[in-house]
């Protein structure tokens, strides 16, 4: 009859190593039971998303969704409803899609990205806030914003800026 010593046989040792590896892990692990995981690293690759999903809203006519994606001082700039009227009443350019060129990370939470529309070219930020990446209006536009719908339609249609 064969005897077998289990404390010493590889099966044993792979129990072992696999009962010390899930210790260690549990060493590891971000808090204690229910306490909320850490936020979301900033990545540059999703900032870049959330400006093609920008851009391809403000081609297509989506303006209440476009303006969702925007950061605090955006939105504080101009209403959601004023942004829709603002260019329902001088219409950009629909269909003319907008390129988006390099991405250049600024900081930690901060991505600069370069786009071409038609033959306008420019760049935008995104900033990483509350967990999530935002588009930011350029300073002139937010500027824009502020004077209020009436006087930015006045002026697109002065400068033959509506369709």
């Amino acid at each position: 009859m064969v005897t077998r010593r289990w404390g010493t046989t590889p099966l044993a040792l792979g129990l072992a190593a696999l009962a010390a590896a899930g210790c260690s892990a549990a060493a590891v692990s971000p808090g204690p039971p229910g306490s909320p995981a850490p936020p979301p690293q900033p990545q540059i690759f999703q900032a870049e998303s959330v400006a093609r999903q920008e851009f391809g809203l403000l081609a297509g006519g989506g303006w209440a969704q476009a303006w969702a994606l925007w950061d605090d001082s955006g939105q504080q700039a101009i209403s959601q409803a004023d942004f829709v009227k603002l260019n329902t009443e001088c219409r950009p350019a629909l269909g003319v899609p907008y390129v988006i060129g390099k991405s250049t990370e600024l900081g930690r939470g901060t991505v600069r990205v370069d786009w071409q529309h038609g033959a306008e070219n420019g760049s935008n930020t995104l900033e990483f806030t509350r967990g999530s990446w935002h588009f930011a209006p350029d300073a002139a536009s937010l500027a824009d914003y502020r004077k209020g719908v009436d006087q930015v339609v006045a002026q697109r249609r002065a400068a033959a800026a509506c369709h």
